[in-house]
């Protein structure tokens, strides 16, 4: 019987999405936002973008951060001012949550049932 690595089994891709995407839910909800910076637990978070922080001009990755953690605050206008993409983006992430569980569901009862070999 070969050994099978962690990384072929039947959850390991959902679950990598799920813990993933969850995480970043988390800490933005965790994240306090303004509209120049991030802080997270009283610390303010740097500029991570090496564009912006070399030119001073923003990239259009510029605000994501900023805008998922005013979605996680419920602040829909707050995320779209800071970048367009992150209201749809976060919500995109958001929901991978219960559709990642969803799945990992469905293969547990299939595999619990017998109806999947291996």
């Amino acid at each position: 019987m070969a050994t099978r690595s962690i990384a072929t089994s039947w959850w390991f891709g959902d679950g990598v999405i799920l813990v993933m995407c969850a995480a970043i839910v988390v800490v933005a909800a965790v994240m306090s936002p303004s509209a120049e910076a991030v802080s997270l637990l009283g610390n303010e978070v740097p500029v991570l973008c090496g564009w912006r922080r070399m030119t001073g001009i923003p990239c259009p990755g510029c605000g994501l951060t900023r805008s998922f953690t005013f979605m996680a605050h419920g602040d829909v206008w707050g995320g779209f001012s800071m970048n367009p993409l992150g209201p749809p983006m976060f919500l995109l992430t958001l929901s991978q949550v219960p559709w990642r569980i969803w799945r990992l569901g469905q293969g547990y009862r299939k595999r619990a049932s017998g109806a999947v070999h291996g």
